[in-house]
């Protein structure tokens, strides 16, 4: 929660990286947990479009209601990758 980053809503966050060359947008669940979605740098592209901000809100949605249960399993299964245990 600390740094460089902009609240985009229903969750989303886009998160400045490496001295503002790259751009991360990463998910909020519940304060808790934070997924790190989707990278580029910002010499590629300035933001994303609203289409993919609608999808990223569906999807921290998405992760919002997981248990931690079911959060385990997603890590377990590696279809998560856990950076700072």
């Amino acid at each position: 929660m600390q740094g460089q980053a902009d609240d985009l809503g229903g969750g989303v966050f886009k998160k400045r990286l490496n001295e503002n060359m790259h751009r991360s947008i990463v998910l909020a669940k519940g304060g808790q947990h934070w997924v790190f979605a989707y990278l580029f740098a910002k010499k590629d592209r300035a933001n994303i479009d609203p289409d993919e901000l609608a999808a990223f809100r569906k999807l921290a949605q998405f992760y919002g209601r997981m248990t931690d249960a079911e959060l385990a399993f997603a890590l377990s299964q590696g279809d998560l990758q856990e950076l700072f245990p």
